[in-house]
């Protein structure tokens, strides 16, 4: 039998062996406990300093190099099979105090597909695909509604009844939040312009417009201005046309404009969205005169300054030219010379002492012939070698003291004439004795006189009463 200090010895003894059984059992179930609590996280595995290839992780991922552990601080290049991507394109192994383990855990996510909306739209990146969180730009034609936008592709929650995630686009204007892109978008006509309501004029534009979209009409601006003249020598003047359009309807007028000359049109939908615009050139104008129209003395030609393209493409010039008699000025000759636009002299031929020219030079745009520059001149002599010019002063000195001579000689000449005639004509009864010189139809051709004597006239008068012979008088042959 057993004392009583020995059964409580004994009493005692037993729990604390079972204590001791337990804290040996607990230490291996906890280390076990451990391990496997380790293995369920994806981004720590370990041994001998390295890192595992990750097995629990996306089947559709890849890795490069492919390995089945990677050492520390290895890089590890991550893809993904068919169209999908990686959420981070590397992964590297790292130490975490006495765990190596992957800084990131990746997965594959699902390209976007090009948005299947309107085909008028504008894409920025012309691809098939899209990868998450990529960015794209896309618009309509000018004209159209809405403005450029941008949309982001996207990995969107799961739709009803699925668990598994998609990808999508979601969208903002300008400055707006994103939201999601559910339904179809598309590309509306705002304002319409009939190109054959559109007419131009050298001074003016006009065109038809209507809004398709009436609550939009009240805030649509049309506006017309001075782009760019044709040619760069030109001076064009600033022109800036502003009119809010009003009702569904009507007719915009830019006035006021410069010939030959390029104007923008714009029509707005308040504040900056392009509905319409267009380059307009107006029509051609006939061109101003020519300048510095003169003769080259040395060289006998006609010379003018060129004319620069401000009222319409100079294509040529026309030249009329007209002769005349230098001394009463009727008319010769007429001709016209046509030259093109590179053209800015020209010699004109067949000069003639004598006679005086009436020079005018014309430009040609294709509206025309426009304003003329004059110049007259005169020919005076030709010398051998040398082109003809005008009088020079000292021949017009000579020429005026010849022509003041000419009649005061002939005055004298005939002064003394007449007194040698009056003293020498016979009297009356003397006269029928003369020579009389008639004139006598040419026949033959032949320029001359008939002359009948006072023997043909008084044969038998004076030969036969032997009446003595008058002395004749000197007959000189005209030549006519």
């Amino acid at each position: 039998m057993l004392s009583p200090a020995r059964g409580l010895h004994a009493s005692m003894a037993l729990p604390a062996l079972a204590l001791t059984f337990f804290l040996a059992l607990a230490s291996p179930l906890l280390a076990r406990g451990q391990k496997r609590h380790g293995s369920e996280n994806p981004r720590a595995y370990q041994e001998a300093g390295k890192c595992e290839a990750p097995s629990d992780w996306d089947p559709k991922l890849q890795f490069t190099p492919r390995k089945s552990n990677y050492a520390l601080n290895e890089v590890v290049q991550l893809s993904c099979a068919g169209e999908f991507v990686p959420s981070v394109r590397q992964i590297q192994c790292i130490s975490r105090g006495a765990q190596m383990q992957w800084n990131e855990t990746a997965t594959c996510k699902e390209k976007c597909q090009k948005p299947q909306w309107d085909s008028r739209f504008i894409f920025d990146q012309e691809q098939g695909t899209f990868n998450p969180n990529e960015v794209v730009k896309m618009w309509c034609p000018e004209g159209y509604w809405p403005p450029p936008m941008e949309i982001k592709c996207v990995t969107l929650k799961p739709r009803e009844g699925s668990t598994i995630p998609r990808s999508g686009w979601i969208v903002r204007n300008g400055t707006d939040t994103w939201h999601v892109m559910e339904g179809n978008l598309t590309c509306v006509d705002v304002l319409q312009v009939v190109p054959e309501t559109l007419k131009v004029s050298s001074t003016s534009i006009k065109l038809n417009w209507t809004c398709m979209l009436p609550h939009m009409c009240q805030h649509i601006r049309a506006r017309c201005q001075l782009e760019q003249h044709f040619s760069p020598n030109c001076e064009a003047e600033e022109v800036k046309v502003e009119e809010i359009l009003q009702g569904q309807e009507g007719i915009f007028t830019c006035s006021a404009l410069q010939p030959f000359t390029v104007y923008a049109v714009t029509i707005s939908l308040l504040p900056s969205t392009v509905l319409y615009t267009r380059l307009i050139r107006t029509k051609e104008m006939v061109p101003d005169k020519p300048e510095k129209l003169w003769l080259d003395h040395s060289t006998g030609s006609l010379r003018w300054k060129a004319l620069p393209s401000c009222k319409g493409e100079i294509i040529g010039y026309q030249l009329n030219i007209t002769t005349m008699r230098a001394e009463d000025g009727s008319f010769l000759e007429f001709s016209q010379v046509l030259v093109n636009q590179s053209v800015s002299e020209y010699m004109p031929p067949h000069q003639t002492a004598g006679s005086k020219y009436l020079v005018t030079v014309q430009g040609l745009t294709a509206a025309g012939a426009g304003a003329a520059s004059q110049l007259e001149f005169q020919t005076y002599i030709l010398v051998s070698g040398q082109p003809l010019g005008p009088w020079p002063g000292s021949a017009v000195t000579v020429v005026v003291v010849v022509v003041l001579l000419i009649p005061l000689s002939a005055g004298i000449i005939w002064f003394v004439l007449f007194r040698k005639k009056k003293k020498a004509l016979p009297s009356k009864a003397e006269e029928d004795q003369y020579t009389e010189l008639q004139p006598y139809e040419n026949v033959h051709g032949d320029n001359y006189c008939k002359i009948e004597t006072f023997l043909e006239k008084d044969e038998g008068k004076y030969g036969q009463a032997g009446e003595p012979f008058p002395k004749l008088l000197p007959v000189q042959e005209s030549q006519q």
